[in-house]
């Protein structure tokens, strides 16, 4: 009777003990659920945050009136005004700085003839700034209202009243667009001591190109072809003070009379 009853209070000890030993358990699977909750939480609030500051600094630079255009800055101009680069820009005041087609408006400042390439930039908080790059003569057609000046690649400009100085005199058809083209890749080419000799340059065709010295000499030049060896020629060959002409069509073996 005694073992019986000992039996039993040794079993339901056990059991007792065991339900005891389960309960910190329990606590201990709780407490990483709620810890991960929380981060959960936490980085949801962080990135709700970081969404509304990015939305509203896109708000502030596309459609904010605080960093619109107030003012066009033109740089690089020579022959040209400033005011005539905006007027042929227009850009447009009082749109957001950051909504500005910079390509639409390089393209309607290169619409100006005499200049060569532009370049847009966005200063904030409220300028854009035009740079551009005017075109310069290398040659120069005489036509009955003045000069039409011709730039490095053979485009005809600008007309201007007198000759420019340190422009080569071309007698040729301003017309003549593939032929002023070879004609300008030569006049490029001259160094200014030599373009100072020069008086005019001519041409039958393509390969038929000359220079007429302001000394009555004459110097056969050929097509534009390797036109920076034949002026390092040119130049070495005058040296040796030639009495009516040089020949340098063919570069590497050049003639002297």
């Amino acid at each position: 009777m005694t073992a019986t009853a000992t039996v039993r209070r040794s079993s339901r000890k056990s059991h007792s003990n065991k339900r005891k030993s389960h309960r910190p358990n329990n606590r201990r699977g709780r407490r990483p659920v709620r810890s991960r909750r929380r981060r959960k939480v936490l980085a949801l609030s962080v990135i709700a945050l970081v969404l509304a500051l990015l939305g509203a600094s896109l708000w502030a630079v596309y459609f904010s009136t605080a960093l619109v255009t107030k003012r066009v800055n033109v740089i690089g101009t020579h022959n040209l005004t400033g005011t005539q680069v905006s007027l042929a820009a227009q850009v447009p005041l009082g749109v957001p700085l950051a909504r500005q087609d910079l390509d639409a408006i390089a393209e309607r400042t290169t619409s100006l003839p005499a200049v060569e390439s532009a370049a847009i930039t966005r200063n904030w908080p409220s300028t854009i700034t035009v740079t551009v790059v005017e075109r310069r003569p290398v040659l120069a057609v005489r036509q009955s209202i003045g000069y039409v000046v011709i730039d490095k690649y053979g485009i005809a400009y600008q007309t201007q009243p007198v000759l420019p100085s340190e422009v080569l005199l071309a007698e040729v058809d301003s017309a003549d667009s593939p032929l002023l083209s070879e004609m300008a890749t030569v006049a490029a080419a001259l160094p200014h001591r030599l373009r100072r000799k020069v008086d005019r340059i001519t041409a039958g065709s393509r390969d038929s190109i000359s220079l007429v010295l302001r000394s009555g000499g004459m110097v056969t030049w050929g097509s534009s072809s390797d036109s920076e060896l034949k002026a390092q020629v040119m130049g070495a060959l005058l040296k040796q003070k030639p009495k009516s002409s040089i020949d340098v069509s063919s570069p590497h073996n050049p003639t002297i009379r």
